[in-house]
């Protein structure tokens, strides 16, 4: 029996093995090799068996002088010999075969080897701006090692190169250090590496002496790109802990990019996936670090979106990091989550094509509520009627506290099935994102198509514009449509193709909306702001096919990155939740795009220009529209106004220097202009000449021989235009801070006014032009702060107003109200009513000289009324009385000594104080700055000496026979 280590000797001198010495393997010497069996057995059925040789000693005679290995095996011996301080150290045993006599004669001639190198891998250096490739190579410990250096070429090497070859090529990397295996390299032969193009490339050691070892064998090839930066790994975002409300403070990873330029951060308010078409809310720079504050609108949720951007204006739009939602508020977090939701309801929504359910509740009471959430779930079975939203999955977000209703068409990504019941809550969350996911009003309802089988597509859109992309090599175009109004609205996808787009319906059916083969961008955000504004989106890729088929779309259309000089053709169609999509008739664009860098056309002049007076002003102002210009690359247009005919504008021409306006590449009609050349107004009866001058993006334009036009402004007597629109009520005005100025409003009904602008003056006005504008809103407050009106300070008065504008014009006509100087108490103004008149009228100290006045009234009164009641004396015996002392009281009647009244009760001041402080403190529904309120003592006027000897104070007096009751006196202090 053995056991693992037990060592078994199969062969030794006393029991030796004869072999047959004419068969076997040839190996070491020419000596034969045979391999014999070894048989293991067990007394036991499937036992394990391990087994291990551990030495194989043999004899052999050799004949030195008769072997044809000796120079192979003696170099073997060598070269596993001992190295001692740069010497191999090798022991021979040589051994006679009869007598013991043996003459050796050993010459070695020796050719040094050298380590070997070898490349062990080579590719593109990640996330960079291109241009780069990272080499590495194995570990070379030779002695007299110098350097590593790294050739590369952009053509594949025919054979191995030798150290000759590679004496006329320039080194593109060397690294001195034998322990760093890995290198950029940025050259070929010496010349810059380009995107695209194959290169190839070896290692080879150079030693202390110049010379060079074996080179690597050759790498190859591998081409280096221009990457996109891959977005942060993670975000976050919180209200800023002693910040203003609306401040967000938020971090993220930083970026890893090489070439990385800057970071970005979008925000939108509504749920997404990407950005696309979001606008830029904030940059920040590496220098920067890795964290900034965002100052939003306060109580409204957001999600965010981080990205990536490098030199070359590169991000990844769509896989952006996102994260939300996220609410900038301020204040304390209370902890408390809104009330339960009341009354909740679900039905399948009507006349669709199913998967929808159309859900609803009573809006939530919090001051402080955000935002709802719609949870859902199906294929459960609850025993009892349940009341938590736990384990539900968010199927929409509501983004306000002020709507009720929402439709929903999804859960967990996947459209609602048709005839299955859903569990719903609605779940209210707070500005702090507090909520009660357990005591939710539960409900149930079965999505059901109701159209009879009716596809029913959404309508096409009516508008889309296609431009191209400025300050770019021609690689990108932007597009811009209108949004669509469908109700079961699932995504946009936008097509471009060197070809007409009328008809998509080929590539639709073909590839769908796979953007790898049909090269189009699937949006799936409805719109991307509040207003609705149309969405403008920067297209990087189109379909390119072969140039014989020049009007239809076939298997040799393949996506590709856009190419400048080819006009390209823009569509974009819409699809609802169930897929119906219009695919020909749609309305399309073309566009040109162009190298800007090199470009040096300017777009053509515009011929098709009207200027006509606006109507119904005071002949301030005039109208200006004209026809787009047909050139892709127009990013500005700029108008010139002047009092004087011309025909040339610029430097040097007979016509203004500088425009009086420039304007957007796509401006809504009509253009006011209100300003000419100089500075000077338009003014009723001026004939006015102007001219339009399209720019593109490399600022070519031409502005000679333009087409100008000319009329003259009409007064029509109306000394406000825009006088049609809302005056603005219930504005307030307080100091904040002690620095600040919250101004307040109500909103405006009208549906036309888009927004309001705000003035401020130290005088007086009744003109908003007669005021300075500070910003505009279309919110219902504004602080204006330093930042807005530098001339703002505390200690003078200021008027302030507040009106509204439309898309053409502003009402100038205004109520301005006052807020005085800042003092200890704090100061509000408000709209002139008579409630505030009596508000502010019942000021503290208003309420104590009110109280004194009343009280010195009262007092006259009795004086007066008391000397009225006094019989009448003659005059001598006044005068005896005077002079003697005589009373006129009869002689039979005691004199009788008058009790003086008791003091006064003291002025309840802290009484007056509280009632003051009362009717003072106003709810105006935020958080108020309140200074410290110093302590207020009554000032009391001097007493008047004459007025006390009139009232005899301190003498005995006769009792009225008309007593006064003073009591009231002390309920009304």
């Amino acid at each position: 029996m053995t056991h693992p280590g037990y060592a078994i000797e199969l062969v030794s001198p006393n029991e030796p093995v004869l072999l047959n010495a004419s068969v076997g393997q040839p190996g070491v010497h020419g000596l034969m090799f045979q391999t014999v069996p070894l048989i293991m057995t067990s007394p036991v059925s499937n036992a394990a068996v391990w087994a291990q040789s551990t030495k194989l000693r043999y004899d052999a005679v050799l004949g030195l002088n008769e072997s044809t290995g000796i120079q192979d095996g003696l170099q073997l011996a060598i070269n596993n010999g001992q190295l001692i301080n740069g010497t191999r150290f090798v022991p021979i045993k040589l051994i006679a075969p009869s007598n013991g006599s043996i003459e050796v004669r050993l010459t070695y001639d020796w050719v040094r080897l050298d380590t070997p190198v070898e490349i062990s891998d080579m590719y593109d250096r990640p996330d960079d701006g291109g241009g780069t490739l990272t080499v590495e190579w194995t570990l070379v410990h030779d002695s007299d090692f110098s350097r590593y250096l790294v050739y590369v070429s952009d053509q594949p090497w025919t054979g191995l190169p030798t150290d000759i070859d590679l004496v006329g090529r320039i080194i593109d990397k060397s690294e001195s250090i034998h322990s760093r295996l890995r290198a950029d390299v940025t050259t070929a032969n010496g010349v810059p590496l380009i995107d695209g193009v194959d290169y190839y490339a070896l290692v080879v050691v150079e030693y202390n002496d110049g010379r060079y070892g074996l080179p690597s064998q050759v790498f190859g090839p591998v081409t280096t790109s221009n990457e996109v930066p891959t977005p942060p790994e993670w975000a976050t975002a919180q209200p800023l802990d002693g910040g203003v409300a609306g401040d967000l403070e938020t971090e993220w990873a930083r970026c890893k990019a090489i070439d990385l330029l800057e970071t970005r951060i979008y925000t939108s308010t509504q749920q997404m996936t990407n950005i696309l078409g979001l606008s830029v809310e904030a940059s920040v720079l590496p220098t920067e670090g890795n964290t900034t504050i965002l100052n939003l609108d306060p109580g409204r949720p957001y999600w965010l979106g981080f990205t990536c951007v490098d030199t070359t204006g590169q991000e990844d739009l769509m896989n952006a990091t996102i994260i939300g939602p996220v609410v900038p508020t301020g204040g304390v977090n209370d902890g408390i989550p809104p009330a339960k939701l009341e009354n909740v309801w679900a039905i399948d929504t009507p006349d669709d094509e199913g998967g929808r359910i159309t859900v609803g509740w009573d809006a939530s009471s919090a001051d402080d509520c955000a935002y709802y959430v719609v949870y859902m779930i199906t294929g459960v079975v609850f025993a009892t009627q349940p009341t938590s939203v736990a384990g539900f999955s968010e199927s929409t977000i509501v983004n306000n506290c002020e709507d009720n209703s929402t439709i929903v068409s999804q859960i967990d990504g996947l459209p609602l099935t048709n005839d299955l019941e859903y569990y719903i809550g609605v779940v209210a969350f707070d500005t702090w994102l507090n909520s009660n996911l357990n005591d939710v009003e539960i409900v149930t309802a079965t999505p059901i198509d109701n159209s009879n089988g009716a596809a029913m597509p959404p309508t096409r859109i009516e508008s889309i514009q296609a431009y191209d992309h400025p300050d770019d090599d021609g690689t990108a175009i932007d597009v811009v449509w209108s949004i669509s109004d469908a109700g079961d609205f699932s995504k946009y996808v936008v097509w471009a193709a060197d070809k007409p787009v009328d008809d998509i319906g080929y590539l639709w059916n073909a590839y769908g909306d796979d953007p790898a083969k049909c090269g189009c961008v699937v949006i799936d955000k409805q719109w991307i702001d509040e207003d609705k504004n149309p969405i403008e989106l920067t297209l990087n890729t189109a379909l390119y096919g072969a140039v014989a088929q020049a009007e239809e779309f076939g298997l040799s259309d393949t996506p590709q990155l856009i190419q400048p000089g080819i006009e390209l053709f823009v569509t974009v169609t819409v699809h609802d939740l169930q897929g119906n999509v219009y695919t020909d008739s749609l309305l399309s664009a073309s566009v040109v795009p162009v190298n800007n860098f090199e470009d040096t056309t300017p777009p053509p002049r515009l011929e098709n220009i009207t200027l006509s007076d606006r109507p119904n002003d005071d002949g301030m102002a005039l109208h200006l529209e004209f026809d787009l210009s047909p050139a892709g690359d127009v990013v500005q247009y700029e108008v010139y106004a002047a009092s004087w005919a011309f025909s040339s504008v610029g430097i040097g021409a007979d016509g203004p220097n500088t425009p009086s306006l420039i304007l957007d590449r796509d401006p809504s009609f009509p253009i006011t202009i209100s300003m000419l050349a100089g500075d000077i107004e338009v003014l009723p009866g001026l004939k006015t000449w102007v001219a339009v001058v399209p720019v593109d993006s490399s600022a070519n334009a031409i502005k000679t021989d333009l087409t100008v036009v000319s009329t003259q402004p009409v007064d029509d007597g109306v000394t406000d235009p825009g006088g049609y629109l809302p005056s603005i009520e219930g504005i307030t005005l307080i100091w904040v801070e002690e620095t600040n100025i919250l101004v307040t409003w109500n909103h405006s009904n009208d549906l036309n006014v888009k927004g309001y602008k705000i003035h401020i003056s130290s005088e007086d006005y009744s003109d908003s032009s007669d005021a300075t504008y500070v910003n505009q809103t279309i919110g219902n407050s504004f602080l204006i702060t330093r930042a807005e009106f530098s001339d703002l300070s505390n200690d003078s008065d200021w008027y302030i107003s507040v009106t509204t504008f439309d898309d053409d014009l502003e009402r100038k006509s205004v109520d301005a109200k006052r807020i005085p100087p800042f003092d200890s108490t704090g100061q509000v103004a408000e709209e002139t009513t008579s409630e505030n008149n009596l508000e502010s009228l019942l000021t503290t100290p208003n309420l104590l000289v009110a109280g004194l006045a009343i009280l010195s009234l009262l007092l006259l009164l009795a004086i007066v009324r008391g000397r009225n009641s006094k019989s009448q004396k003659d005059k001598e015996w006044e005068i005896q009385t005077a002079t003697w002392g005589i009373s006129d009281d009869p002689w039979d009647t005691p004199p009788q000594t008058t009790v003086p009244p008791p003091p006064a009760a003291p002025l309840q001041t802290d009484s007056l104080f509280d009632a003051a402080d009362r009717i003072e403190r106003q709810d105006i529904g935020r958080e108020q700055y309140v200074s410290q309120r110093p302590v207020m003592n009554p000032i009391r006027s001097p007493v008047d000496e004459t007025l006390l000897n009139d009232l005899n104070v301190g003498k005995p007096q006769k009792k009225s026979e008309t007593g006064i009751d003073t009591s009231f006196l002390d309920d009304l202090l």
